[in-house]
């Protein structure tokens, strides 16, 4: 089984102003002309769910009212996956290009 090293360019916070995705320093240049745009897909990991017990997880319970008892895990929205990568499209809400912050919307 070949593995993969992930690098992380930021990290996703919250409070009461709302939700933050706070750039290392070295990626705010990668801000320029992000301005133009609406939505971002952000790509992040399932960190609370990154164990050995929940990457063995294929199929889970109904997790929809009209779906069938039992689905595979890449037909639901679940985190316990056997790679917990995600994909997020999420709106930009405002741009902090000087110290690297974007504001959003929401984000799962």
């Amino acid at each position: 089984m070949q593995k993969f090293m992930v690098h992380p360019i930021g990290k996703i916070s919250a409070n009461e102003n709302g939700m933050f995705i706070e750039l290392e320093p070295r990626y705010i240049p990668a801000l320029q002309a992000l301005d133009g745009f609406s939505h971002i897909n952000v790509l992040w990991w399932f960190s609370d769910f990154d164990r050995d017990e929940t990457r063995g997880i294929l199929e889970v319970p109904k997790p929809y009212k009209n779906a069938p008892p039992i689905m595979g895990t890449f037909a639901t929205r679940s985190p316990l996956r056997p790679n917990p990568v995600s994909l997020t499209a999420v709106q930009i809400i405002g741009i902090d290009e000087k110290n690297g912050v974007i504001q959003i919307a929401y984000i799962d």
